[in-house]
């Protein structure tokens, strides 16, 4: 299996796991009367803090990294920004298109993924720069 399939299968069974975590949470915030955009964005964080953790230290651990505040400032944003996707999403699913609070929340969840592991695979957890022309030169000496 190449590298790119090994990792999106790791970044799939870890996304599992976060989608596991941000539904629960999800679920019990909305259930004790928190509002969807509140219960959104805090089950959202959670599902990300698990992300960065099995992510970093599993699916893209044998990348030659960049520095660690490169990582997560990348990190961040990155999920920010997904953040702010799948808020919108679960927002017009469920208040324009009345789709309902649980298709919604699957709805924009899954919408958030393809971004999300782009993101991640290509930019956040890539190797820095320094560390593949030293791969390169390494090969072709």
């Amino acid at each position: 299996m190449s590298k790119t399939w090994a990792a999106l299968v790791k970044f799939g069974v870890v996304g599992i796991l976060n989608t596991a975590v941000d539904m629960f949470i999800f679920t019990i915030l909305s259930a004790a009367g928190y509002s969807a955009l509140t219960a959104q964005i805090i089950s959202y964080s959670c599902g990300v803090l698990n992300s960065y953790l099995w992510n970093g230290r599993w699916t893209f651990r044998d990348e030659r990294r960049q520095r660690r505040s490169t990582e997560m400032f990348r990190f961040i944003l990155t999920n920010l920004i997904v953040l702010l996707f799948a808020t919108l999403i679960l927002y017009a699913a469920d208040h324009l298109l009345g789709w309902g609070l649980v298709f919604s929340k699957i709805t924009a969840t899954v919408s958030g993924m393809g971004l999300n592991f782009a993101a991640s695979r290509f930019w956040v957890f890539r190797a820095a720069e320094h560390m593949v022309m030293q791969g390169e030169n390494e090969r072709s000496a």
